[in-house]
């Protein structure tokens, strides 16, 4: 282990005193995104690679206890209406804003040693990281209006954490700034599990219950796609009474000496991808773009459809009704609709920046954006000319259907 950087080893050492552990075949290993998790020896599968006990879990419970015990606002519930991204972001934030002689002042900060091997702010290549050029780079697409809104989500939400910190102390408010508060925020859309982890069955569900929490430890493994791995939860039992309730992430398939070990975070098309996490897949397969019909407002159904056209029956049901004043729609309403998902679909494509021929200044637009930037409009144009090909299928269904009932169709070039 000698060969780990000096934070990889303080947390290896932090997580073994407060029961969790990493395996002893596995070793840090810098990256540009801050750290991965590399065998050192061959790793059989079935092996538990880490885990991570539940009382040191960062939820949004646990930080807001802490950020109430560090401001002691005059109003206890003034934190109440902070989300949970709000309150465990500002609770990884004033473990930087802080010194360490502070931290082991304020005991109830406890996290320092994972902290400080999350990447910091120049590491960070998500969306809301993106300078200006690389943004600019995705106009025409969802992901530029998708990142331009969760900016100024974020920022609100940054204004509304900055006020309460500087009535508390004004010199935490200046150092809360919000390139560390985007950083932070960016470290649970990259890292979070789902609080259904924390359960006898443990899984990786959503609901509207469910909230983010962070897993020091088990969330410095990678993401590949469709590695398998599995979650197991131990709970106290009669032959280790003191044992703390635990989370471990159990690996299902082997690993090489020198290799990376990888996690597995689900289903995720490249957008999310590089909104939340930073990086990309090439020829993604989950792939989806977001369609709504008509005017509809900013509360109209959107349909996510996938390569291949997955998903877009629900889309072309919705057009259909749109097109049709009857229940049981004509031949004529499916050419219509067919026309309309069509014109639709050319509109976005001509809209999307281009994917070939198009060169990018290295001064300005670093190397891994520009593969964000390949992958995620190579995925975007795949579903539209998948989309243009079901159209078109719809079309010629009409057809067939107008010619059994002996009208033929003729149309204009």
């Amino acid at each position: 282990m000698s060969t780990e950087p000096k934070n990889a080893l303080s947390l290896r050492t932090w997580l073994t005193e407060n029961n969790g552990r990493f395996d002893n075949k596995v070793r840090f290993q810098p990256v540009l995104s801050g750290f991965s998790v590399i065998a050192t020896e061959e790793i059989a599968p079935e092996t538990t690679i880490a885990s991570c006990p539940f009382d040191i879990a960062i939820t949004r419970c646990s930080s807001k206890s802490s950020l109430l015990k560090l401001l002691k606002p005059s109003k206890v519930d003034v934190l109440d209406s902070w989300n949970e991204r709000q309150c465990i972001a500002t609770y990884l934030c004033f473990h930087l804003i802080l010194l360490p002689s502070d931290l082991d002042h304020f005991t109830f900060l406890r996290h320092g040693p994972y902290v400080l091997v999350l990447p910091p702010e120049e590491k960070m290549r998500t969306g809301l990281h993106f300078t200006p050029e690389e943004r600019e780079m995705f106009r025409g697409s969802n992901l530029f209006g998708a990142i331009v809104d969760r900016e100024k989500e974020y920022r609100d939400e940054w204004v509304q954490c900055l006020r309460v910190i500087s009535e508390c102390k004004a010199s935490w408010g200046t150092a809360f700034s919000w390139e560390l508060y985007r950083t932070a925020t960016t470290h649970v859309s990259s890292r979070a599990f789902p609080s259904s982890l924390l359960s006898r069955n443990p899984s990786l569900s959503t609901s509207p219950s469910i909230e983010p929490i962070l897993l020091p430890g088990i969330d410095s493994i990678n993401h590949a796609r469709g590695k398998p791995v599995s979650w197991v939860v131990t709970y106290p039992n009669h032959e280790s009474p003191s044992t703390p309730p635990t989370i471990s992430l159990k690996i299902h398939y082997p690993v090489s000496a020198g290799d990376e070990i990888f996690n597995n975070y689900g289903v995720k098309p490249n957008s999310e991808l590089v909104l939340g996490y930073g990086f990309s897949i090439s020829e993604n397969p989950d792939d989806t773009i977001l369609l709504k019909v008509g005017g509809g407002g900013v509360h109209a159904k959107r349909w996510e459809v996938g390569r291949q056209a997955r998903g877009a029956d629900g889309l072309w049901a919705e057009i259909l009704s749109f097109i049709s004043e009857n229940e049981d729609a004509t031949y004529e309403d499916h050419l219509d609709a067919s026309a309309m998902l069509t014109d639709m679909v050319d509109r976005l494509t001509s809209q999307l920046p281009p994917l070939k021929n198009k060169s990018f200044d290295p001064n300005t637009v670093r190397p891994e954006v520009v593969k964000m930037y390949h992958d995620y409009i190579e995925g975007q144009r795949d579903i539209l000319d998948a989309l243009i090909k079901f159209a078109e299928a719809k079309k010629q269904a009409a057809v067939e259907w107008a010619a059994e009932e002996g009208v033929e169709l003729v149309f204009d070039e």
